[in-house]
C-alpha cells in the first residue's frame, strides 16, 4: 500500500467516524461554513468589505452600497431611479423581489434585516443541499465532500460573504429550489421570484428546464425522447409570465425602463474574451472535472442531443457572462449544471470513484481563489 492510499484511508475512516451518528448532518453544515471561511486564506479581498459594512451601518447609521438601492425602490417602485455609473447601482430597475419584500413588511434596517435573513437561509440552503444529495449519494462522506465543493465556490459561500446585496444567492437559492421540489406549482414560484431577483435567472432556469426533462429519463433509463411534463410546464409558464408582466405593465403601462447603455454588453464582452478561460474556470472552479467527466460520459454512450442541449444551456450562460463585468457572479447562475452532471455521472462511477472525485472537487475548490471580489495593485478581475 502506498503512503498516498495510506493516508487517504486514515483520513476517510476519520470523515467516516465523525459523521457517524445522528446529527450528522449539523456536522457537516457547521464544519462546511467554517471550511469555507477558511478558503479566504489565499485571498482574503471578498472579506475585507465588512469593514465598510459596519462603517456604514454602526458608525454612520446609513444603509450599505446596494441596500440603499433596495430601499429606494422599495419606497417608489416606478420612479426613475439613478446612480453612478460603473457601481452596479444601476440596472436594477426590474430586480423587485427584495425591493417588493422590504415594501410589504415595512423593513426600515434594511441593511441589517436582509443581511440577517440571507445568513439564514444561507443555513437552510446546507440543510436542503444535504437532504438534496441523500436522494442520489448514500455515502455521508461523498455528501460531506459535495457540500464542502458547493460551499467552497462563490454558489455556496455568496449567503455568508455578500454584504452588499448583489442578491446572487437569491436566485441561485430559488433555481435549485426549482428542482428540489416537484410541485409545479412551486417550480413556478421559485423560477418566477429567481427572474425578479436578477434577469440572469432566465438563462439559469434553460437548465431547470433541462433537469425535468432528462432527470426522470436517466432514472428510468430511457433513451433521449421529447416528452413533456407539469415541471417543465410550469418553468415555461414563468418565462411567459415575467415577460408579459415586464413589458406589457411594467415597461408599457407604468413607464419603467432599464438604465443599460448602448454598446455596454459589446463593450464589457471585448474585454472579457482575451482572459474568457480565466472567466470561466472560475465560475464552478473543482466542479469542472465532474461537468467535463459527464460530458465525456455522454459521449461515450452517444448520447449527443442531451449532451448538446446541456452544453448549449451551460456555453450559453457562460459566454452571456463575458458580457457583464462580474462575470463569476453572472456565470454561476449556471449552478444546476453542477447537479446535472452529478447525477449523470454516478450512472457511470462506482460509490468509491465517485467519493474520491468528490474529496479532490472539495480540495480543488478550497485551494481556488475566490474571484468575485479579487483586487491587488494591477489586478482586479470578477
Amino acid at each position: 500500500m502506498s503512503l498516498l492510499e495510506t493516508l487517504y484511508q486514515r483520513f476517510e475512516a476519520k470523515t467516516a467516524s465523525f459523521l457517524a451518528s445522528s446529527n450528522w448532518k449539523s456536522k457537516i453544515v457547521i464544519v462546511a461554513v467554517g471550511i469555507m471561511l477558511l478558503s479566504f486564506f489565499n485571498n482574503y479581498s471578498p472579506l475585507r468589505h465588512f469593514g465598510d459594512y459596519y462603517t456604514a451601518v454602526v458608525k454612520e447609521k446609513r444603509e450599505y452600497f446596494l441596500y440603499q438601492t433596495i430601499k429606494d425602490r422599495a419606497a417608489s417602485i416606478t420612479y426613475n431611479w439613478t446612480y453612478p455609473e460603473f457601481t452596479g447601482m444601476n440596472n436594477r430597475t426590474f430586480r423587485l423581489a427584495m425591493p417588493a419584500f422590504v415594501k410589504v413588511f415595512h423593513i426600515q434596517h434594511v441593511s441589517v434585516v436582509l443581511y440577517a435573513i440571507q445568513l439564514i437561509l444561507g443555513i437552510v440552503f446546507l440543510y436542503m443541499l444535504v437532504n438534496f444529495f441523500e436522494r442520489t449519494i448514500q455515502d455521508k462522506s461523498s455528501i460531506f465532500y459535495a457540500v464542502v465543493g458547493i460551499i467552497s465556490t462563490y454558489i455556496g459561500s455568496s449567503f455568508f460573504i455578500d454584504n452588499a446585496s448583489y442578491g446572487d444567492f437569491f436566485g441561485y437559492f430559488c433555481l435549485f429550489l426549482a428542482i428540489y421540489y416537484r410541485n409545479p406549482l412551486l417550480i413556478f414560484i421559485f423560477i418566477s421570484l429567481a427572474f425578479w431577483g436578477d434577469e440572469r435567472a432566465g438563462v439559469g432556469s434553460t437548465l431547470v428546464l433541462l433537469w425535468w426533462w432528462f432527470v426522470p429519463q436517466w432514472n428510468e433509463n430511457k433513451a433521449f425522447k421529447i416528452q413533456v411534463n407539469l415541471q417543465m410546464l410550469a418553468v415555461v409558464a414563468s418565462w411567459i409570465a415575467y415577460g408579459v408582466v415586464r413589458k406589457f405593465y411594467l415597461i408599457d403601462t407604468l413607464g419603467m425602463h432599464h438604465t443599460t447603455k448602448p454598446g455596454e454588453f459589446a463593450e464589457m464582452f471585448g474585454g472579457s474574451w482575451p482572459v474568457w478561460g480565466f472567466k470561466f474556470l472560475w465560475v464552478f472552479e473543482g466542479w469542472w472535472i465532474l461537468i467535463l467527466l459527464a460530458f465525456v460520459f455522454m459521449a461515450i454512450a452517444k448520447d449527443w442531443l442531451r449532451l448538446l442541449a446541456i452544453l448549449g444551456a451551460l456555453m450559453a450562460m457562460l459566454v452571456g457572462s463575458l458580457t457583464t463585468f462580474d462575470s463569476t457572479r453572472s456565470g454561476s447562475y449556471g449552478i444546476i449544471a453542477i447537479f446535472l452532471a452529478l447525477v449523470f455521472a454516478q450512472k457511470h462511477l462506482t460509490e468509491k470513484e465517485l467519493k474520491i472525485l468528490l474529496l479532490l472537487i472539495a480540495i480543488i475548490c478550497f485551494l481556488h481563489p475566490m474571484a468575485t471580489r479579487t483586487d491587488g495593485t494591477g489586478f482586479f478581475l470578477m
